[in-house]
């Protein structure tokens, strides 16, 4: 009678077992990690920082490591000053010992201090290059891409790089992203990507 009994708890500790996931190999792990950190687009750095921090499978320690990274990059950026101050306080909460902490205070008042800059402006009638300036930096990048597509306007020569690394403009056929006047070079061949939630 005691057979099933222990059938019944091998078959349940075998279950359990093959539903704990697996950690993340530490040497993949490290190889994503400075592949981000040596990435000088903020925001392709980004992208893939957040898919790396969507995986179930991360230790605490490499989760904290990639947020501090992703914390970093925004911040040095100035690209998504918000999210870099929430990823640092959650770094901060993963890893209370670390010695970068000691420097985290004095990054979020300075990232706290250009947020309030940036509502003060975004407050007043500002050019459509400045607007997109500080939209970028509060993180709202995808509002930002679509008032410069609406508008016919051309970005400048750095905004154009940072809506095409963030997948908003590509080169080749479609709706070109130049309408008024002579066409910078950097221009040449830019074009809105599709919309992938339109079929």
């Amino acid at each position: 009678m005691k057979f099933p009994s222990l059938i019944c708890f091998a078959a349940l500790a075998l279950a359990a077992c093959e539903t704990v996931p697996e950690t993340l190999d530490p040497t993949l792990f490290g190889t994503q990690l400075e592949q981000a950190e040596a990435n000088s687009s903020a925001v392709s750095a980004d992208a893939s920082l957040t898919t790396l921090l969507e995986r179930p499978d991360l230790t605490t320690e490499q989760r904290a490591n990639a947020l501090y990274v992703r914390a970093d990059k925004r911040f040095e950026a100035k690209y998504n000053m918000p999210g870099a101050i929430s990823d640092f306080d959650a770094f901060a909460a993963l890893a209370p010992e670390d010695p970068r902490i000691s420097a985290i205070d004095r990054r979020k008042v300075f990232a706290a201090t250009e947020i309030e800059n940036a509502q003060r402006r975004l407050a007043w009638l500002q050019t459509l290059e400045a607007w997109f300036n500080d939209k970028v930096l509060m993180g709202e990048i995808t509002v930002a891409a679509a008032r410069y597509k609406s508008s016919g306007l051309t970005p400048t020569d750095f905004q154009l790089y940072l809506l095409k690394e963030g997948g908003f403009v590509c080169t080749g056929e479609g709706e070109v992203v130049h309408r008024y006047g002579p066409k910078p070079a950097y221009a040449v061949d830019a074009v809105w990507c599709p919309d992938p939630s339109v079929s």
